[in-house]
C-alpha cells in the first residue's frame, strides 16, 4: 500500500512538473511578443470604393510575428478576386517583407477572416492594402529566405527558367513531393547509367580503387 501511494506521488509530481513548465514555456513565449502598430488603405482601385477591416491585432517578437484582422467588403459592389498586400517594416522604418494573400468571391457586406504568420526580423510597423494582382512569381525561387528571379539570376542576365534537373523544373523542385520525383528520376537515371557500363569497366575502376594503377 505504501509502494502504491509513493508510485501516485511520484506520478503526480511529474504531471506537475510537466504542467509547471509548459505554463512557464507559454508564459515565456508570449513576454517575447509585443504587440506591432500599423496602418489600413482600404481604396481598392478596380472599383474605386474602399473596404474596411476590423478586429486588427498585431504582435511580433525579434524573429517573427502574427496578424490577424476581419476584412469587410464595403465597397457596394461583388468582388471576383483580389489581394490582400501586408507590407512589414523593420524598426529602422524599411520594407522588410511583403506578403499577398488573395481572396475570392466577397459579395458587399461580407467579412473574411485572416489570420496571417510571417518570419521577419524585428518588425515594428505593418500597412495593409489592397490591390487587384500579385507580382507574377512563376520564375522565382525561394531558397533560405532569398528570393531568386530565374530570368535574371543575381542581376546577371543569366536565363534559368527552363532549366531541368532530371525532369523537374527548378522553379518546382523546392517541395518534398518534387525533390521526391526528382530522387526517383535520378535512381533510375542511374540504373540506366550503370547497366550500360561493361562488366570491364567495373573490374578496371575496382583495380583503380584499390590502387593498383
Amino acid at each position: 500500500m505504501d509502494r502504491m501511494k509513493t508510485f501516485l506521488t511520484y506520478v503526480l509530481l511529474i504531471i506537475g512538473f510537466f504542467a509547471i513548465s509548459i505554463l512557464l514555456e507559454n508564459g515565456l513565449l508570449m513576454a517575447m511578443y509585443s504587440r506591432i502598430m500599423g496602418e489600413f488603405d482600404g481604396y481598392y482601385a478596380t472599383t474605386n470604393s474602399k473596404f474596411s477591416i476590423d478586429n486588427a491585432r498585431a504582435k511580433a517578437c525579434n524573429v517573427n510575428g502574427y496578424l490577424s484582422f476581419d476584412l469587410i467588403n464595403t465597397t457596394g459592389k461583388f468582388v471576383d478576386t483580389c489581394y490582400v498586400k501586408i507590407d512589414l517594416y523593420n524598426e529602422q522604418s524599411l520594407l522588410a517583407d511583403t506578403e499577398y494573400i488573395e481572396t475570392k468571391g466577397m459579395q458587399p457586406g461580407d467579412t473574411k477572416p485572416f489570420n496571417i504568420k510571417f518570419k521577419a526580423n524585428n518588425i515594428e510597423t505593418f500597412r495593409i492594402s489592397i490591390v487587384p494582382n500579385a507580382p507574377d512569381k512563376t520564375n522565382i525561387i525561394n531558397i533560405l529566405g532569398w528570393e531568386i528571379d530565374l530570368t535574371n539570376v543575381f542581376g546577371l542576365g543569366i536565363d534559368l527558367s527552363n532549366v531541368t534537373i532530371f525532369g523537374t523544373k527548378l522553379t518546382d523542385i523546392f517541395s518534398w513531393s518534387n525533390i521526391r520525383t526528382t530522387g526517383q528520376n535520378f535512381w533510375s537515371w542511374f540504373i540506366r547509367f550503370a547497366a550500360g557500363i561493361p562488366l570491364w569497366g567495373y573490374g578496371l575502376g575496382w583495380l583503380v580503387i584499390v590502387g593498383l594503377l
